[in-house]
């Protein structure tokens, strides 16, 4: 389908058909909305540990890699299975292909089902993956879209090849972020831009996002995955465990005097 017909056509087919927001969508996304596009399977989660980089892959889902509550599910196993491999250091989710990190819900895949259903179950795997001992990062190798930038801000750290684009289209389609992502934007960001990212379905490019400090690197997309392991290994100089409990430590919720505990036993620690 993609070979045969023009953009301008599908949306014309798109506004013919009263689609809304079309004009704001890829072509996988006008695709399906037109019922055009062939089924692409369920995105699954291709795991590995490159050293001290734990990487896993969107993959399986066609272009888009939009992700069910089941592949939620596997990305949150898979970063706790990795994050338990004493020389796992970081643990980065990068999407497949060239285009898309995640292309958000796999809407198709989660239209039955009840919204409280949607939000907890999806809401429980990124807090799981927040929450693991190693600090994560996600790999915006193309455009993060909807829940992909609920995925990638549940990561501690995201890293963006130049060309990509964040697009904050949930209020456009009628819900607000699903799993946590409106609460960690606003921690990065004043609430007032976190708002308007979302209410005014912003479409912002990867460099504007490092302005606002959502990206922290932005490099080619070739490069993207050497500079996860780069960061990998400089992770390595480091005690496993200090950057455990700093990590716990500058997570949002935590008292000025929450570190002592922690300080006292790895001082004694090092002492014996």
């Amino acid at each position: 389908m993609s070979g045969t017909t023009l953009l301008y056509e599908l949306h014309d087919r798109a506004r013919e058909q009263g689609v809304d927001g079309y004009r704001r969508m890829s072509r996988g996304e006008l695709e399906a909305a037109l019922g055009l596009a062939e089924p692409a399977g369920p995105t699954r989660v291709e795991a590995e540990r490159r050293g001290p980089l734990g990487l896993l892959t969107l993959t399986g889902g066609g272009e888009e890699n939009a992700v069910s509550l089941d592949t939620l599910d596997q990305l949150a196993l898979e970063a706790e299975r990795l994050a338990g491999e004493e020389q796992t250091r970081l643990i980065a989710v990068i999407g497949s292909g060239p285009r898309i990190f995640c292309a958000g819900a796999d809407l198709p895949a989660l239209r039955e089902l009840p919204g409280a259903v949607v939000t907890q179950r999806g809401t429980a795997a990124l807090e799981r993956i927040a929450q693991v001992d190693v600090p994560t990062l996600a790999l915006l190798n193309g455009h993060a879209v909807g829940g992909g930038i609920d995925l990638a801000l549940a990561c501690d750290w995201r890293y963006a090849a130049q060309g990509a684009k964040l697009r904050f289209i949930h209020n456009e389609l009628g819900y607000c972020p699903p799993w946590g992502g409106a609460q960690r934007l606003a921690r990065i960001v004043p609430p007032g831009v976190a708002l308007r990212l979302f209410a005014g379905c912003e479409l912002i490019s990867v460099d504007e996002a490092r302005e606002l400090g959502i990206v922290d690197v932005v490099v080619e997309r070739d490069r993207l995955l050497g500079r996860a392991e780069s960061l990998a290994s400089r992770l390595e100089r480091a005690g496993r465990e200090a950057v455990s409990a700093t990590k716990g430590l500058v997570s949002g919720g935590a008292g000025i005097h929450d570190h002592e505990g922690s300080f006292a036993a790895l001082w004694d620690a090092r002492s014996q």
